[in-house]
């Protein structure tokens, strides 16, 4: 029997408990036809953004009159209840937490969309970078002004009684009002690798806010298709700027820049609303989630995070160390592994996921990478293909396990299948080179000259060096096939950068043909500068942090001569640029550059939209 003071400290004990259970977080997922949310800030707010990104991607259908639309990353939504729990997993500047209502964070496996549901002005932001995604997987590579418009006008999608409405005017557009002039040649100049694109101030600004006025006067004069044939003669047959204008659009560029000009200033910008074509709210499933597999799946976007991935290596350990059958915690830690290269420790987590029966496709398609990688199986074993075909009926839009799924067809000579699997990777992310150069390989070696040497001869003048250089070989080695008949040896596919997503496998990547005598091995990596030593002159040492966390010193004999892709000369000041690297491997993460690519800044984790 207690003593009263002892009763009193219990009491007090137990109302404490149950105080502390009461604040933790209880978490949903919200799972619609095409999206899937967990969020602990109520049912409620969990349909509301299924709703949200439903609407907006049936808008995106109608605008473009498409009836189906491509995912081939898989999407997951977190949403917070409030600012203190999203600066939990915020981006880190300096160390401390980014200031954000809400972000993107992409992945090669997994992208995430994370929103503050206790702030107001988010969504322009997160469905800007939504944009984005519904562009790279449904429409071939077309230029950073209409990406960055398109991405502009369809954020601002409002939703008023039952009518969503887009074409909006954007906040900043009083800087068109102050601009003297309006340069369309300059804005269609701009690249990824650009100043403009890529510096904080007024030129970007007025970069977005430009490239919002030409995409939305291409709405409005229901120009897209022409829109199209323009960047089929400026990407694929590089003609000049200029005259590609005049023959897409059949105007010239000052005709062109004017009647843009003159449109804006009278006024004439058109919203497009749809009344019947678009519903409000959309059926969804709802159910609770144990606080484990709310752990696991915040680890999940922890693990994606170059901030976090220490922390989420700690919360998987944790939950199974609560429960080993955790398929969520299995995979997340596997992927950790995999990230950092660890072949051996990662696969048996893949595989104990898929022992207890996991319904994640990525489980599946990263057992097959690892049998490859750790020579557990070759490409055309049968449980290799048995792993791939597993993701693909998983996700019918998994498009990395296509691809892989392609190249272990052309392994086994079944090229005809090899084909058609990956044409479809092909059609579910258009915008991928590498699934472009494989698919041309699978045409050569059935002797579909014409159509493979056209894809070839599209990747030429590609901006990454080893599809070029690839393709280059390969019509290098049609063109001596064709003079020699008896020549029949089957192509050899390349392993795209992709393949293991997530791993940095892209420091594994086939590297462009280089003619030289160095017996050396040819690498890739591709992350970021963090600092040059340019004290031996004309020499200079490149540190590169990859994506996996590696720091490579690269270096160059001579930096004056060095091969630069995206970049007029060489800078010692260069620091947290990001870059893509062909080099000779010497071991232990050293070696010799051979050529350097700068690379958009858009392409990696970071908090969406304008600074």
């Amino acid at each position: 029997m207690l003593r009263p003071q002892q009763w009193i400290a219990a009491s007090c004990l137990l109302l404490f408990s149950l105080a502390a259970q009461a604040s933790e977080p209880e978490w949903i997922e919200v799972r619609s036809e095409h999206f899937t949310v967990i969020t602990d800030a109520g049912e409620k707010n969990g349909r509301h953004v299924t709703d949200l990104f439903e609407q907006m991607r049936t808008a995106f259908g109608v605008l473009f009159v498409r009836t189906k639309i491509n995912q081939p990353v898989p999407l997951q939504i977190i949403a917070f209840r409030n600012t203190r729990e999203i600066r939990q997993y915020s981006p880190l500047f300096k160390g401390k937490p980014v200031e954000l209502a809400g972000y993107f964070q992409t992945g090669e496996d997994k992208n995430f969309i994370i929103v503050d549901m206790s702030q107001e002005a988010n969504w322009e932001t997160v469905f800007h970078e939504y944009a984005h995604l519904l562009l790279g997987g449904n429409f071939p590579e077309t230029a950073p002004w209409f990406d960055e418009g398109f991405a502009e006008y369809l954020s601002t999608m409002k939703v008023n009684n039952g009518t969503v409405e887009i074409g909006n005017v954007i906040p900043g557009t009083e800087l068109l009002d102050q601009a003297g002039k309006f340069r369309l040649l300059d804005l269609f100049q701009v690249q990824h690798h650009s100043e403009t694109y890529n510096q904080s101030g007024e030129r970007r600004d007025m970069f977005y806010v430009e490239s919002w006025l030409v995409v939305h006067y291409l709405f409005d004069t229901l120009r897209l298709s022409q829109a199209a044939k323009y960047f089929i003669l400026t990407n694929q047959q590089k003609m000049p700027i200029p005259e590609a204008v005049q023959a897409a659009f059949g105007m010239s560029l000052p005709e062109m820049e004017k009647t843009i000009w003159t449109n804006w200033r009278a006024g004439k910008l058109y919203k497009k609303r749809f009344k019947e074509k678009i519903p409000t709210t959309f059926p969804a499933t709802v159910r609770p989630l144990d606080s484990l597999e709310a752990k696991a799946q915040l680890a999940d976007l922890d693990v994606h995070s170059m901030d976090y991935t220490a922390r989420a290596i700690q919360q998987f350990e944790d939950v199974l160390r609560q429960k080993p059958n955790q398929a969520a915690a299995q995979r997340g830690l596997g992927y950790a592994y995999l990230r950092s290269r660890d072949f051996q420790k990662a696969l048996p987590h893949f595989q104990t996921a898929a022992e207890i029966g996991s319904t994640d496709p990525r489980v599946y398609f990263y057992t097959a990478v690892l049998m490859q990688e750790t020579g557990h199986g070759a490409m055309s074993s049968p449980e290799f293909v048995q792993n791939l075909r597993k993701a693909i009926e998983l996700d019918a839009q998994y498009a990395d396990a296509y691809h892989l799924l392609g190249l272990a067809l052309i392994e086994k000579h079944e090229d005809a299948a090899a084909e058609q699997t990956l044409r479809h990777a092909v059609e579910l992310s258009p915008r991928n080179e590498f699934y472009r150069l494989n698919l041309a390989v699978a045409l050569m070696n059935q002797e579909k000259t014409e159509e493979s040497t056209a894809l070839l001869q599209g990747l030429v003048n590609s901006s990454n060096p080893m599809v070029a250089g690839q393709a280059h070989n390969f019509l290098s080695n049609q063109a001596m096939a064709s003079r020699k008949p008896e020549n029949t040896n089957a192509m050899t596919a390349v392993d795209s950068p992709a393949q293991p997503a997530g791993a940095d496998s892209a420091d594994s990547a086939p590297p462009v043909t280089v003619q030289d005598t160095d017996n050396r091995p040819m690498a890739y990596v591709k992350g970021k500068i963090v600092s040059v030593d340019c004290s031996a002159e004309p020499a200079a040492i490149v540190t590169i942090v990859s994506s996996s966390g590696n720091t490579y010193h690269l270096r160059t004999a001579n930096r004056n001569k060095l091969v630069l892709i995206n970049a007029d000369k060489f800078s010692c000041d260069w620091k947290n640029v990001n870059v893509a690297a062909n080099y000779r491997d010497s071991g232990n993460l050293h070696g010799d550059l051979v050529t350097l690519e700068v690379r958009s800044s858009d392409k990696h984790a970071q908090p969406c939209c304008r600074e």
